[in-house]
């Protein structure tokens, strides 16, 4: 097989997840891609790259919210879903797959995630290469279909949006931000990029318009909790910004994650807020319903603020075949010595400048109870991990199904946890014309599970088979291998 090497600057690794910024090392890491074109990805256990497919007999929960549909046909040509009905016939030359005792979910969507963090501090050059070669797989491989990439190296993450979009890597579609927005002195800034005047903010954004941004990533936020340990962009710099967004039609994801905070991202009418809040809302406090009145979504990555103290319980001693499929195994072999951990732990708490794991404790409950308190008020909720960045166990891919699990917890339905993860982030991202749901007329790419997510929302993880694209991929053809294998 031929071989395309993509050159990743790697440049400083995210202090925190939540800051989107890269590792402190500029180290120069070659990746070798091993899916160059389209005839090389489509191998010979993948079927129906451009042909029809039918799918007989399955149990339909189609993303609308609408109630599950038992013995649905559901036909896909080019990539499109072109027919959904009862007892279709088969075109000549078409595919079926049997669905019954099988159920067809939209593809999942993470609506906050990175491809190019490598999980922990403790890496060396070409176990980043690795880790950052895999992440697409491990999206995909966990059902993951889509992701909003809201900050990275602009030159590298919009050079794999558009070598997903020309079908030369193996990813899920890529909706993409370079760096973030943020102050000199900011939470965004630690590793540079920090903005030192409106004028310099203005002149990022400008030539991220001019790459065809699929938004801004604003962090205005002044660090996690009352540390107060970063700068807060001010107030002439965030307005700018919003007007800039604003005359050319750009969406604002705003980082923010206190109550002052969340005010401040209605101000600027963001598209989203992409993380949770942390406070408790005081009676009197018009925060929700100014994020309904205003369209404002919240991504709350529960995930996240978890993994900052503990793994999905799923993952069993970080044993579980699925994150074992999903993750490098050197990776996670070294996360399960406990002195590597150790060593972990202190570096995270060195660069986070404050008491975090006594922090995100104290908060988890608050994060929770808010999550409730805004889906019950109406605000729009999407499903968002920001993993990759070394908090903890804070793994790509694998977390979303976590993620939607944990709304459940915080009191949604089954139902309204997966409208979170398919059709709502497809409203987060701006592609709910295509993307988000199971109708006729959207792209073709679902899951078809063998157990039903509406009992119990654990089943999301029994993924039998992925359409991507309209092409059909076995489970595992997205599993990890290591080199050689």
């Amino acid at each position: 097989m031929k071989k395309a090497f993509w050159v990743i600057i790697v440049l400083p690794l995210w202090l925190l997840a939540c800051s989107g910024e890269q590792p402190e090392s500029a180290d120069e890491v070659v990746v070798e891609s091993s899916a160059e074109s389209p005839d090389e990805i489509v191998s010979s256990n993948v079927t129906n790259a451009s042909g029809e497919l039918l799918i007989r007999d399955v149990s339909l929960i189609d993303g609308t919210g609408a109630s599950l549909q038992s013995h649905v046909d559901i036909r896909i040509s080019q990539g499109q879903i072109v027919e959904i009905a009862s007892d279709l016939s088969a075109a000549s030359g078409s595919e079926i797959i049997d669905g019954s005792d099988k159920y067809v979910i939209p593809g999942l969507i993470d609506a906050h995630a990175h491809l190019d963090a490598p999980v922990v501090f403790q890496l060396t050059p070409d176990e980043k290469a690795q880790i950052i070669e895999h992440t697409p797989k491990a999206f995909l491989y966990n059902g993951v279909t889509t992701v909003l990439n809201v900050s990275s190296d602009a030159d590298w993450i919009f050079e794999q949006r558009q070598a997903e979009r020309d079908g030369k890597i193996m990813s899920p579609r890529i909706y993409a931000m370079g760096r973030s927005l943020t102050p000199e002195g900011g939470w965004g800034s630690r590793h540079g990029g920090g903005l030192v005047d409106t004028e310099a903010a203005l002149a990022r954004a400008r030539d991220l318009i001019s790459r065809g941004t699929d938004g801004f990533k604003v962090m205005i936020e002044d660090g996690l909790g009352a540390s107060g340990t970063y700068t807060r962009m001010s107030e002439e710099m965030m307005m700018a910004i919003a007007g800039i967004a604003q005359e050319h039609n750009v969406p604002i994801y705003t980082h923010a994650i206190n109550l002052d905070e969340f005010h401040s991202a209605v101000t600027i009418s963001s598209k989203a807020i992409i993380h949770g809040l942390e406070d408790p809302i005081p009676e009197g406090d018009t925060i929700l319903q100014d994020m309904v009145e205003n369209n404002v979504a919240m991504v709350p990555t529960q995930s996240l603020w978890e993994a900052f103290i503990r793994h999905d319980e799923a993952a069993a001693d970080l044993n579980d075949p699925i994150l074992r499929a999903s993750v490098p195994h050197f990776l996670l072999d070294n996360m399960q010595d406990p002195v590597y951990r150790a060593e972990e732990t202190k570096r995270f708490l060195a660069v986070a400048n404050m008491l975090v794991y006594e922090w995100a404790e104290a908060k988890i409950p608050v994060f929770m109870e808010n999550i409730n308190k805004a889906h019950k008020a109406g605000v729009l909720l999407a499903a968002g991990t920001d993993a990759g960045g070394p908090v903890g166990f804070n793994f790509q891919g694998y977390n979303l199904p976590w993620e939607v699990k944990l709304f459940v917890q915080a009191g949604l339905s089954p139902m309204d946890a997966l409208l979170a993860a398919t059709r709502n982030g497809a409203r987060v991202i701006g592609v709910e014309d295509k993307l988000g749901t199971v109708e006729v007329g959207k792209l073709a790419d679902l899951l078809l599970l063998t157990a039903n997510p509406l009992e119990d929302i654990e089943n999301i993880r029994k993924i039998e088979t992925i359409v991507y694209k309209g092409t059909v991929y076995p489970h595992d053809h997205f599993a990890y291998l290591a080199p050689g294998s």
